[in-house]
């Protein structure tokens, strides 16, 4: 007997047996039990998921001898043969090699006459995107009041190139890609019935080969087996299978984390050496890049990496050394890098610039970081200067943080931070608590009246306080507005002291002078004047006298 390929020899024979495609299957097995079967389907989806095999299934529980039936026995005539291709009643036409309009006339004439032997005629139509615009145009009628003993099956890779005509005259089934993991058990139950002795790793390297798609993952596990045996290797298969080794995307990983460029220049070229396709390396670690983002997100956030268990605690490990926010940036850098990567004259060298760009790729800190560093650096510096953020009054209103600098731009005398004690003339005690009231007072001014006020106030100090009244050294910016401020002042103290509160000022050094007029202005000296321009400008003076002629 000639050899089947895993593909052909494992092909499912039941809706039980199809993998990755419940919804469809229990949807079909339950239209089968209620007598509710449609007379046209349309089967989509990516290649490779079962589209055919639901399809020939499907004929299989129309005209099976116990049908129509959920469940086929596979042992009467009727099953043998649609699973042979011999049944005359099922037809499979290929939609890429008989798509023209000659080929659905011909169909609506045979599509009159009972079945041979079978309760319905199945019409089995594969690729059918691939028929013309003018059969398409044919089909319609039919399609939409077939006779009583027809059914029509639709299969498609390309849903969108069938017309809309088309799709609402069909009950319509997306089939999906298979997950990995249901693919790499389905592979380890082939290996096992099959005597192969596979390491678990080589065959998810298989399943995530396939991307979703069974038949891929079969073809692949048959090209495996025959190129080493019952024994091959994982590195083999990543070999055979031109993927790249997950050792070597972890490998990679590490030195871009751990900025460590000869480790991954040398990775580069021990893969170069091998042949391997460095876009495909490219593509591979971007992925693996993914796979190190989720890790950093939380442990029950596996199931979305398709990785092995071994290589899911390893990613763990990584994405602990570094921030999440770092992560996602240099999975941005690699995505963009990729479009830049295929138009390379020289990928080898393309590839080595980008990965030591990424390298080089600062860490972006999340701005809550920052803040709390710039917060632990303003403590440190108000325990340098002995600066207290107390509260005004026994606990009544709650630390503030220190005042920033004003006036540190101006011309001298420099205004000194708002949390920081005024100097004091020497022999004038200050007590400590009335120091901390007046910080705090000096705290309050600035979020009510952060101008000028505040400015002139910050060279003030507090040098007593009996029962209501404060008794406040104005410093030597205290001008000739002092009215008005003293005023605000006084408002502004009622609201934070209390409302007795008075103020009492004391003048603590002399007022600004006032400006004297301004002394008549001295007459030019035009022959000086005359010097110095001739000295910038160069040139010839022209005289202006009236009367006299100017020189040329």
């Amino acid at each position: 007997m000639a050899y089947q390929v895993l593909a052909r020899k494992w092909r499912p024979q039941t809706f039980e047996e199809v993998m990755g495609q419940e919804p469809i299957t229990r949807t079909l097995q339950n239209a089968l039990t209620a007598g509710r079967v449609a007379h046209a389907f349309l089967f989509s989806g990516p290649r490779g998921v079962g589209k055919t095999s639901v399809a020939r299934i499907l004929a299989k529980a129309l005209n099976c001898e116990a049908g129509p039936t959920p469940h086929p026995d596979n042992t009467c005539q009727l099953c043998k043969e649609i699973t042979n291709g011999s049944c005359l009643d099922v037809l499979e036409i290929d939609g890429a090699s008989n798509r023209g309009i000659d080929e659905v006339r011909d169909l609506r004439e045979k599509i009159k006459y009972m079945p041979a032997q079978c309760k319905y005629k199945v019409y089995i139509i594969d690729e059918v995107h691939m028929l013309t615009k003018e059969a398409f145009n044919a089909l319609l009628k039919t399609l939409e009041e077939p006779p009583a003993h027809a059914v029509f099956i639709l299969a498609t890779t390309e849903p969108h190139k069938v017309p809309v005509t088309i799709l609402s005259r069909c009950q319509r089934y997306d089939f999906r890609r298979i997950p990995t993991g249901v693919i790499q058990a389905h592979l380890a139950k082939l290996a096992e019935q099959e005597g192969w002795n596979i390491d678990p790793e080589g065959l998810a390297l298989v399943a995530r080969a396939a991307e979703g798609g069974l038949r891929d993952a079969q073809g692949f596990l048959d090209q495996v087996v025959t190129f080493g045996g019952d024994g091959v290797t994982t590195p083999e298969i990543a070999r055979i299978l031109g993927v790249t080794d997950r050792g070597a995307l972890l490998g990679a990983l590490t030195a871009i984390i751990d900025r460590h460029g000869p480790d991954l220049l040398s990775l580069i070229e021990a893969l170069y050496n091998q042949g391997q396709d460095l876009g495909r390396f490219y593509q591979d670690l971007i992925l693996y890049a993914r796979h190190l983002l989720v890790a950093g997100l939380h442990p029950e956030a596996r199931h979305l990496a398709a990785v092995a268990d071994t290589e899911w605690d390893a990613l763990i490990a990584l994405a602990r050394r570094t921030p999440a926010v770092h992560l996602h940036n240099l999975l941005s850098v690699l995505l963009r890098g990729e479009e830049d990567l295929k138009r390379a004259p020289q990928p080898r060298l393309a590839l080595e610039v980008l990965l030591l760009r990424v390298i080089h790729l600062e860490p972006v800190l999340p701005l809550a970081e920052w803040l709390a560093r710039l917060d632990t650096l303003e403590k440190r510096l108000e325990s340098g200067l002995g600066v207290s953020s107390a509260s005004a009054g026994a606990g009544e209103r709650q630390a503030r943080p220190s005042v920033p600098a004003v006036g540190e731009r101006q011309a001298p005398p420099v205004v000194p931070a708002a949390g920081e004690p005024a100097a004091s003339p020497p022999g004038v005690p200050v007590d400590a608590s009335l120091n901390d009231q007046w910080q705090a007072f000096l705290q309050f001014v600035q979020e009510k009246e952060n101008g000028p006020l505040f400015g002139k106030l910050a060279q003030c100090r507090l040098v007593g306080r009996s029962d209501n009244c404060l008794k406040i050294a104005m410093g030597r910016p205290w001008n000739a507005n002092g009215a008005r401020h003293e005023a605000r002042l006084k408002e502004l103290a009622r609201t934070f002291f209390g409302p007795e509160t008075t103020l009492e000022f004391e003048v603590d050094g002399p007022q600004t002078p006032k400006k004297s007029p301004a002394a008549a202005r001295k007459p030019l000296d035009m022959q000086k004047l005359q010097q110095q321009a001739l000295e910038i400008f160069g040139g010839e003076w022209v005289s202006a006298t009236p009367g006299k002629e100017e020189p040329e």
